[in-house]
């Protein structure tokens, strides 16, 4: 298992939640809200995904960001929405993404 699969399952379980098994459009649920885990070892950003960026926010769902240093901090998807911004997503992988700044979470 990778180091950011086991840090994924940890930030979900010792919030009291369930990690997914499964892919899909989150990775767990933490008091019945879907979460998505975000880390970055190296990189200066956090990369959001449409797809699961829009089904968290119709679903109140919550980031939880982690960084190198194994800190961690949960954010609602809806204020995700407003530090990332209105805009085109980018188009340079298989999926529209947009970049949060690590900066910008901790």
């Amino acid at each position: 298992m990778t180091w950011f699969k086991k840090a994924e399952r940890r930030a979900i379980r010792s919030r009291g939640g369930v990690a997914k098994t499964k892919t899909g459009h989150y990775d767990g649920k933490v008091r019945g809200q879907p979460v998505e885990i975000k880390a970055v070892k190296k990189d200066n950003r956090f990369r959001i995904g449409k797809t699961v960026h829009k089904s968290l926010v119709r679903n109140n769902g919550r980031y939880i960001f982690l960084n190198a240093r194994g800190q961690s901090k949960s954010m609602s998807a809806k204020s995700v929405s407003k530090k990332i911004g209105g805009g085109k997503w980018f188009k340079d992988r298989t999926y529209p993404h947009k970049f949060l700044k690590r900066e910008e979470v901790f």
